[in-house]
């Protein structure tokens, strides 16, 4: 039976890679690349399990390993785009600016291809096609194209496949406009059908969008004809898609206030459920992996922290994991996942090496596979994968293991190895039912089995899942036992044969556990306090260890409090100590910790991440219907209408300071007293200086009095004077006291303009007019809560134009 699977989405607009750095075997980075890396197209039989890359590269995969050898020619010429194959393995097809090239499988062994004559092919609508799906038949292949006639709008038309020549031909009357962006579109392995995801996606006009829309579109196999586009849109917006590699359901994430994950079953056999996010968290961007067990995503502008969400179909529920998130914080992975295996594939930042990875059955994390990563020339891109003839030809149900056996090397007594993975495959045409899997045998203790397969449990044609299997021994010598898998399949039950090796523990020698570790709170709003969280440490060695000091740093200290503790002391092997460590954060944000334990085990010191996420204490905007710029001219004075939004939690104040007002202006926000939840409306006043007079000055007139030294002097002088006469001449003395006073009444007529003095007169001052421009005003807030702490608020920004 043929097999597609596909989906792009938005937040896929990125090629993306990880170093290789971790514990485990490696992390993510992410390059940028222009639209379709995030394509996982699973295309039809052929001989053999093939890898198609868009880069070119053909390879042989190993379905049991992993393992990637290039083909003999490989790579071939190819323009680049993600690749759609054939569902009869006949071509190739590749959208390229406005057209799709065609290329025709010359060797259905080793993949060998060719452009076929006239290749490109395209139509007066082809428009910038991002995504070609396919029906059973073979006949049709439809093209969606990102853009149409209309702004913001995709469109979708059919095609019929010639074989004689080869060609593209365009159904008359196919052609359909999208009421909106294609954000997502998948194929699940049948190709059935294929699933639309339109937007609008945040941050279009959301004032002329008509909401996002989910349809389950399928190909008419006799006239090519598109069927079920419902033009129905729901009112939300789109913000990420990703599908189940297995095509059993589609993840949605959307929301402008609240955000939301949903999970739609696509096939009947599947549940659809969901998870409402808190406020203030909008999903990003999303990934499932091979499994479909976990769910990757990213949150707003945290898009170096990838949370990871447990799938289960049984209850059904979807749930933030206990080892979420991703560690050593990194983009959200975005790989090419394998139709047949456990495996997935990426590239690097060298373009021949393709690395491949599990997926860690019990914490999500990846796993690098032994031998990754592996020379593919042309390897870098998208991958699409064949799927062997006659894999999904059997009548009835049917089971393939990727392995008979699992044998581990020598593990010393009292420790674990690490895990391996078993994948379990329906392969038949009908679905397997897995009843048990257990471990069976004389030293069947000394293995232990997860079971990610949740059994009981039912597994569709082409589905699988994975079970993994860690030896820890006891006592020292060889072990056998086996693995049973009981299912409805033929030659069930199917044992897999389980060895290992166990050698003498070292000497006597202290070990740490820690348990939770990472500590993750979960958000609480700024300002309010996290019930506290216990880690117990405990000596999980042989001998007695010794903490010698518990020490508390990272980037956030300050939002975590962490009381005395009782562990700097000796503790017995299998005895426990606790530190306590509460979350309260000042800021908002993703907020971080680290306690660092000193001790006398191995690997000392010990760190343990602790980690929460505080949304703020209150919020500022523009009041409805209010503003955040405004103009005025100089002397006015410019108001802007703002709303305060708190939190529920939050009861206390609100303070506010000013800065970048012009030259000559005053600002002025009132505080604010939050005593019930609920937006508070307020304003900023921005007084503006236009031609004013000043405070006047005094200063004296031109006839005052002299006041100059030499004149007084002279007065003296002439009384001096006027006194030897009188003693010479007392009979005289009348007449010169009388010249002396008709002296100075003279002098003072003239000094005083032959007045009296002038009074003081006023002077202006220089005139302050506030200059014409732009100013960029910050208004930063300050909350004080009910417990006299400081909340500092994110400022806002408005904008005074003074013409």
């Amino acid at each position: 039976m043929p097999s597609h699977t596909a989906v792009y989405a938005p937040f896929c607009t990125f090629s993306r890679f990880r170093a290789w750095l971790t514990k485990v075997g490696f992390r993510v980075a992410a390059l940028l690349l222009f639209d379709l890396c995030c394509s996982y197209l699973v295309q039809a039989q052929l001989p053999q399990p093939l890898v198609f890359s868009s880069g070119g590269a053909v390879a042989l995969r190993n379905d049991q390993t992993g393992a990637l050898i290039p083909v003999p020619g490989s790579p071939f010429p190819v323009s680049g785009g993600a690749i759609s194959l054939d569902v009869k393995g006949r071509f190739l097809f590749v959208p390229a600016l406005n057209a799709v090239h065609m290329y025709q499988i010359t060797d259905s062994t080793t993949g060998a291809y060719q452009e076929v004559p006239n290749s490109p092919f395209a139509s007066p609508n082809t428009n910038l096609p991002m995504f070609i799906a396919l029906e059973p038949t073979g006949t049709f292949i439809a093209v969606v194209n990102r853009l149409s006639q209309l702004p913001g709008q995709s469109s979708i038309e059919t095609f019929q496949i010639q074989t004689n020549p080869p060609a593209l031909v365009p159904v008359v009357g196919s052609f359909q406009q999208l009421p909106s962006t294609v954000m997502g579109v998948s194929q699940p392995p049948n190709a059935k059908n294929f699933q639309l995801y339109q937007g609008p996606s945040f941050p279009q006009n959301l004032s002329q969008a008509t909401g996002e829309e989910f349809d389950n579109v399928s190909i008419d196999p006799q006239t090519g004809f598109l069927l079920g586009i419902s033009f129905v849109p729901d009112g939300s917006t789109a913000r990420g898609y990703a599908s189940d590699p297995q095509g059993r359901f589609v993840v949605l994430s959307h929301g402008q206030i609240l955000g939301r994950l949903d999970v739609i079953g696509i096939d009947g056999s599947y549940p659809s459920f969901g998870l409402q996010l808190p406020p203030g968290t909008l999903p990003a961007g999303i990934w499932v992996d091979s499994s479909g067990a976990f769910l990757y995503a990213q949150f707003g502008s945290q898009s170096n922290v990838t949370h990871i969400f447990a799938i289960n179909s049984q209850v059904p529920t979807l749930s933030e994991t206990a080892s979420s998130p991703l560690p050593n914080s990194a983009p959200l992975p975005a790989y090419s996942t394998s139709p047949t295996s456990p495996f997935e594939y990426g590239g690097d930042t060298q373009p021949s090496l393709v690395h491949a990875f599990t997926t860690d059955p019990q914490t999500g994390y990846f796993v690098e596979a032994p031998g990754s990563p592996y020379t593919v020339p042309g390897g870098q891109g998208t991958l699409t994968f064949s799927i062997p003839q006659g894999q999904q030809g059997i009548s009835g149900p049917a089971v393939s293991l990727s392995a008979n056996s699992l044998s581990f090397a020598s593990v010393q007594v009292g420790s674990s190895s690490s895990s391996q993975t078993l994948t379990i495959t329906s392969t038949g045409a009908q679905a397997l039912s897995v009843s048990s899997i257990q471990v069976a045998g004389a030293d069947a203790a000394e293995f232990v089995a997860v079971d990610a397969c949740h059994a009981p449990t039912v597994l569709q044609p082409g589905n699988f899942c994975s079970v993994s299997v860690t030896f820890s021994p006891a006592s020292p010598g060889s072990a056998q036992a086996s693995l049973i898998i009981t299912d409805n399949a033929p030659g069930s039950p199917h044992s897999v044969s389980l060895t290992g090796t166990a050698v003498a523990a070292l000497p006597p020698a202290p070990a740490i556990t820690l348990s939770p570790n990472p500590v993750i709170f979960p958000t609480i709003p700024q300002g309010t306090a996290s019930a506290p969280v216990t880690i117990t440490i405990t000596n999980s060695g042989n001998a007695t260890l010794h903490i010698s000091g518990v020490a508390v740093g990272g980037n956030n200290p300050a939002d975590f409090t962490n009381p005395p503790n009782n562990c700097v002391a000796a503790l017995a092997p299998s005895a426990s100590c606790a530190v306590s460590v509460t979350f309260a954060p000042l800021a908002a944000g993703q907020r971080s910790e680290t306690i660092t334990l000193s001790d006398d085990a191995p690997n000392s010191p010990q760190v343990i991440a602790v980690s929460g996420n505080a949304t703020p204490a209150a919020s500022i905007s523009a009041a409805p219907s209010g503003n955040t710029s405004a103009s005025v001219s100089p002397g006015a004075t410019a108001t802007f209408s703002l709303q305060l939004t708190p939190d529920p939690s939050f009861i206390g104040t609100v303070s506010f300071t000013c800065t970048g007002f012009p030259v000559g202006a005053t600002c002025q926000v009132p505080p604010i007293d939050v005593t019930q939840s609920g937006p508070v409306l307020f304003t900023v006043s921005v007084k503006t200086s236009g031609a004013a007079l000043a405070t006047p000055r005094l200063r004296t007139g031109p006839a005052s009095w002299p006041q100059e030294p030499p004149f007084i002097l002279l007065l003296l002088l002439i009384g001096l004077f006027a006194s030897h006469q009188a003693a010479k001449a007392p009979r005289r003395s009348a007449a010169l006291w009388l010249a002396c006073a008709l002296f100075i009444g003279v002098l003072s007529a003239a000094g005083c303009g032959g007045g009296t003095a002038s009074p003081p007169t006023l002077a202006p001052p220089p005139v302050v007019v506030t200059p014409q421009g732009v100013s960029t005003i910050t208004i930063t807030p300050v909350a004080v809560n009910a417990a006299n702490k400081q909340l500092p608020l994110q400022p806002v920004q408005l904008q005074l134009t003074v013409n």
